[in-house]
């Protein structure tokens, strides 16, 4: 006969085994879903594929059909194109509007053209297309194939010298490389997880200002549409970049896009990594694309680290891991002049080929704020600058309305005084996306007028002998957003003389 105490032993296993039944049950349920979920997620990236495979002549047509006509404006060629602006952003228009780089680009990136596609059929103009295509790999590819294409005599040693990365870092890394450091193979593993995760992308200004304040955010750019200034890891990146380069070069674009639309794409529904190739070309693949393309010995970058806990150390081993699988770095460049100084101390190896440190670039807004950190002691001399050449022009109303625009012959006078004195390395960009073809070319003239002055000449993001945006009642000179850091005192225009 049972006890009591049995009884209620009974009860508490009986009642434990029917809880322990429904937790299993709820996890054998969480693990169906979870693989439901990756089949799903499978399913659609064969779809992806698929589709591209069978591209015929009516998805080709919507490709075609694209409702966009650019408007094209002749520049001086660029003599000193240091590096393409944002990995040629401002070429984006000429992309769209070429019929075999704009079936690369929905062929690599459908996600980018059905969002370009629709920002169009909404009435988007080139000053909104430009900046959803800042960092894009296959726009970077057509700059690339293009520049490659117009090589002339008259180019200076320093034109094109790279390709520009706005990078971020995955944060959280940083301590677990604070102390790998003294271990040569666990810093080796900790940069290979560091280029394996970080992002190529400029990030929304609101995730650039919560970074600046401390808060990370790496996730938040992982999330963001790459058309919405989020970006790709680094190795997809370059698989991307040397895809297109490879379909640029096709004499047949559809033989080659079905041999290229077998590969696999990743399964992941994140923004960063949406229909991006699985697993990616090898980076000396692409390294190999570049020098077949260019005819350049590297593949050569110019890096501006967007994570805020960066250091020149962590740079230098970046710069080193970069090297190690055939990538060279040419300059890296900050707005703070302590997050790069003393990173082109160490020489660079690259395929038993040996190269100076990468150039360090001080940033500033406007040629204004060059000129108060010359004063205050806070660039170095032999320092190479760059700053927003828009703070190089002027504008005045003409009698119809319309904004006519001319050179600052003076501020570029004085500038010159102040390259000399400091023995400064000159060069400017712009925001392309508010820049246009009268602004440009005035631009574009003042650094072929001024070549001493100008060293590194003009970041032009476009293709060296083209704009694309028509003059109209509103001055655009190439500000950007930068022109409410002016509204708010943090830049500011040249000071000249006697107005001090």
């Amino acid at each position: 006969m049972a006890t009591p105490e049995h009884s209620a032993r009974f009860r508490f296993f009986s009642l434990l085994g029917a809880a322990w039944a429904r937790v299993e049950g709820w996890w054998v349920g969480v693990r169906a879903l979870f693989r439901r979920r990756r089949r799903r997620l499978q399913a659609e990236a064969r779809i992806v594929g698929a589709e591209v495979l069978q591209l015929g002549a009516q998805l080709w047509d919507k490709v075609d059909d694209l409702p966009f006509v650019p408007a094209s404006f002749r520049l001086t060629p660029i003599r000193t194109q240091f590096y393409g602006h944002g990995a040629f952003m401002g070429a984006s228009p000429a992309l769209l509007a070429d019929a075999k780089w704009k079936r690369i680009l929905a062929f690599l990136m459908p996600d980018v053209f059905e969002q370009i596609r629709a920002a169009l059929e909404a009435g988007a103009d080139p000053t909104k297309i430009i900046p959803m295509l800042e960092n894009n790999p296959v726009v970077a590819a057509f700059g690339v194939a293009r520049g490659a294409e117009s090589v002339g005599d008259d180019e200076s040693p320093l034109h094109l010298s790279g390709i520009e990365w706005d990078l971020f870092v995955d944060r959280d890394l940083f301590p677990a490389w604070e102390a790998a450091r003294g271990d040569a193979a666990a810093l080796d593993a900790l940069m290979e997880r560091v280029l394996d995760t970080s992002l190529i992308a400029h990030a929304t200004p609101a995730d650039t200002i919560q970074e600046a304040m401390g808060i990370c955010q790496y996730q938040d750019v992982r999330k963001t549409p790459k058309t919405g200034l989020g970006g790709v890891e680094v190795d997809s990146w370059l698989d991307l970049f040397a895809r297109a380069l490879t379909l640029g070069k096709a004499d047949d674009l559809g033989d080659a896009i079905g041999a290229m639309a077998n590969d696999p794409r990743s399964p992941s529904d994140e923004e960063c990594m949406r229909n991006t190739f699985a697993p990616p070309w090898p980076v000396r693949r692409a390294v190999a694309v570049h020098r077949e393309v260019t005819g350049k010995p590297s593949l050569s970058v110019i890096i501006e680290i967007k994570s805020l806990r960066s250091t020149p150390e962590f740079l230098r081993d970046l710069v080193r891991a970069l090297n190690e699988r055939g990538v060279h770095v040419v300059a890296v460049g900050a707005f703070l002049r302590e997050e790069i100084e003393g990173v082109s101390s160490a020489s660079q190896i690259v395929d038993g080929v040996s190269y100076p440190g990468p150039r360090e670039i001080q940033f500033f807004h406007y040629a204004g704020d060059l000129q108060a950190a010359c004063d205050a002691g806070r660039v170095a001399h032999g320092q190479s600058v760059m700053f927003n050449g828009a703070s190089l022009l002027d504008t005045v109303k003409s009698s119809s309305g319309r904004p006519v625009y001319s050179s600052r012959i003076r501020v570029t006078a004085e500038l010159d005084e102040y390259r000399r004195r400091f023995g400064l390395h000159v060069g400017f960009y712009v925001q392309e996306g508010d820049c246009d073809h009268a602004a440009a070319s005035l631009l574009s003239d003042l650094c072929e007028a001024n070549p001493e002055t100008f060293e590194l000449g003009f970041a032009w993001g476009g293709l060296r002998d083209q704009a694309h945006l028509d003059a109209s009642e509103v001055a655009r000179l190439g500000y950007g957003g930068q022109k409410v850091l002016e509204m708010l005192g943090q830049a500011r225009q040249w000071r000249l003389a006697g107005k001090r």
